[in-house]
């Protein structure tokens, strides 16, 4: 699972860029629901590639077409589509004229400014009126550059691939080929609701989410003033990084100290930790409401801590009418570590802070709860009183992406 976050190429100053080309797999198998997807990432390359100037994004066969300033330099144009859902993986291009001689002038000027000792080369004609074939130029152009440079031919790994696309009105060559990170567009499946902590695994599960097309809002519980404002500083700059992908966010802090003050003196200690988080369900469908939100995405994995084990998550899950997604469900620690240094939310998350109070926490918290034990616990408590209470101190926060 690799995000390909650093990958940007390093374009000859001798090369002017005007023009992207983008790929994407997971869309090629939507049927006749892809010109819905296509637009979609389209919509998001655009609105990514904005600050470089006007951008044109526009479907191309089977993938999408990017046409930027001349002044766009190709470092920030990769840096921007790298994080964009959806693309498997760009080029930036040089277009010369559909003809066979204007191909070998294209491809004779890329080649002459680099070194290599392998290449490979493939042709596709897009428009299959033009007056050559794909297999017969590539092996042409391969002979051309073997004799020119020496270099020998490997369609495996080589040091230079050369790939053109022929279209109706000028060829493409594309080079400085870079991956993005795969998945589906960004607002292409609705939008959740993520339940975001400062700790490493919740901002995951939230990446994740948009990976599979989610449009992401975000809800941080917090305890302050028992604690400080460390764990809330966290999320601000969890969220601000997440929304490179993503675009700008709508963060909902909550307070919830009084909340939980509550259910200290009127609830057994034991499964305190459960009642704390069927309230934060109960709470997030009330701002999901607000939101238009579909769903509720959480940083769970099953067996991590005693909230999170299959009886207790039942118990939880109970609480809420809206589907909680679990994207970490089947990760270990290990891998969710990974994930985020991937991503570079960890270095964000094990900032030291207070996510929550000690005098809060149970000493034994219970592994194995029972849906109708706790249910007789809340009917002593005032469910909604105490939910709506919570919610006429929501604050709201745009988050920008950081630059």
């Amino acid at each position: 699972m690799r995000a390909a976050l650093t990958s940007v190429p390093n374009a000859s100053a001798r090369i002017r860029a005007v023009k992207v080309v983008v790929h994407y797999a997971e869309i090629g198998l939507k049927g006749r629901n892809r010109p819905r997807f296509e637009d979609c990432l389209r919509s998001n390359l655009e609105r990514a590639l904005a600050h470089l100037g006007k951008v044109r994004a526009r479907r191309l066969f089977g993938r999408l077409l990017v046409e930027l300033p001349d002044a766009a330099p190709p470092p920030a144009v990769a840096e921007a589509i790298s994080r964009v859902f959806g693309v498997a993986y760009a080029s930036i291009t040089t277009s010369g004229p559909p003809t066979r001689e204007g191909v070998l002038e294209l491809v004779d000027r890329f080649v002459s400014e680099r070194r290599f000792q392998t290449f490979g080369v493939r042709v596709r004609r897009v428009d299959k009126s033009l007056p050559f074939r794909s297999q017969e130029l590539a092996i042409e152009l391969g002979d051309r550059i073997r004799a020119r440079t020496g270099a020998t031919v490997d369609l495996e790994t080589p040091e230079l691939w050369i790939e053109l696309h022929a279209l109706h009105d000028e060829v493409l060559l594309l080079h400085e080929r870079w991956p993005g990170p795969g998945g589906l567009p960004v607002r292409s499946a609705g939008r959740a609701l993520a339940l975001v902590s400062g700790g490493i695994d919740s901002p995951i599960a939230a990446w994740l989410a948009m990976k599979r097309g989610c449009a992401v809002s975000f809800a941080h519980f917090h305890s302050a003033p028992f604690t400080s404002f460390a764990s809330q500083r966290k999320v601000r700059d969890a969220v601000a990084h997440l929304s490179r992908w993503h675009g700008p966010s709508r963060l909902w802090l909550v307070p919830f100290a009084e909340l939980q003050q509550t259910l200290v003196r009127e609830a057994p200690a034991a499964p305190r930790i459960v009642l704390y988080r069927r309230f934060m369900l109960r709470i997030a469908e009330a701002l999901a409401e607000r939101e238009g939100a579909l769903a509720l995405v959480t940083g769970d994995s099953v067996g991590q801590v005693s909230s999170q084990t299959l009886a207790n998550l039942d118990t939880i899950n109970r609480a809420a009418t809206l589907p909680v997604l679990r994207p970490l469900v089947g990760l270990d620690k290990a891998e969710i570590v990974s994930l985020a240094k991937q991503v570079g939310t960890y270095s964000i998350s094990i900032e030291p802070d207070e996510d929550c109070c000690s005098f809060l926490m149970p000493r034994q918290p219970a592994t194995w709860t029972r849906p109708e034990a706790i249910e007789a616990i809340e009917r002593n408590l005032d469910v909604k009183g105490l939910v709506e209470a919570t919610l006429s101190r929501v604050e709201l926060e745009r988050i920008e992406a950081i630059p």
